[in-house]
């Protein structure tokens, strides 16, 4: 019965990994092919241009952003199910499970606040919208900064520091210290004026890992059924 359990676990929880991390991948790629970009719009102080890109291509944003909340919500649930998936080390679960409910609506309303630019404000830019845009754009930025590092950077590791010793293996271990590393990098590269590009980074490792992390499930559920 005990394995039978753990092999539902295992699958669904490399199921809503993967379809969280194809949807988050899916909606980079349709942000990406915009040109747009809101965090270096409010770096360089070049809101404007983002306004009037915005407003040409709202469809494709507005899809971008759709499919990056749905794939947020799944991707958490990936990562409150595989925080759950070993009760060795409690502590290092528990702070992986917060992790992910903490990081789920914190992205959601960052998603929604960059909808509200798109959506109402684009391709206004007026002296007010501009001033509306980057009060509400640099809300949503920031709070999707925190809520990255949480999501991929500190859950992967406290995930793989729970899980290493029951069916995490060491070299995705080590993957999820290299996502929680650049995790911080994201974070400190806010203070220094220039660098926020290379707070991107976090992001093809920390899906990567989710990746990984749900192919390695999906084996250990059919060691489970075996």
């Amino acid at each position: 019965m005990k394995s039978e359990n753990n092999e539902t676990k295992f699958r669904i929880g490399a199921i809503t990994g993967l379809i969280g991390a194809v949807s988050m991948l899916i909606g980079a790629a349709l942000w990406g092919s915009s040109g747009t970009d809101l965090w270096l719009a409010l770096e360089s102080g070049h809101v404007e241009g983002y306004l009037t890109a915005a407003g040409g291509l709202k469809g494709q944003l507005i899809a971008n952003l759709s499919i990056w909340i749905f794939g947020t919500f799944i991707f958490g649930i990936a990562g409150i199910i595989m925080a759950g998936l070993s009760d060795q080390k409690p502590f290092y679960s528990l702070i992986a499970d917060y992790s992910y409910k903490v990081a789920i609506p914190m992205v959601i309303i960052s998603y929604v606040a960059m909808l509200a630019v798109v959506v109402q404000i684009a391709p206004d830019t007026s002296p007010m919208s501009i001033a509306t845009a980057k009060a509400v754009g640099w809300i949503g930025v920031r709070i999707d900064d925190i809520a990255t590092l949480l999501m991929l950077g500190l859950g992967p590791l406290f995930i793989s520091l729970s899980g290493k010793s029951h069916w995490v293996p060491g070299w995705l271990l080590v993957w999820s210290y290299v996502a929680a590393f650049l995790g911080v990098i994201s974070i400190v590269v806010l203070y220094f004026p220039g660098l926020g590009q290379y707070g991107f980074m976090v992001i093809p490792l920390g899906l990567g890992w989710m990746i990984a992390a749900s192919i390695v499930l999906f084996k250990r559920a059919k060691q489970q059924q075996g």
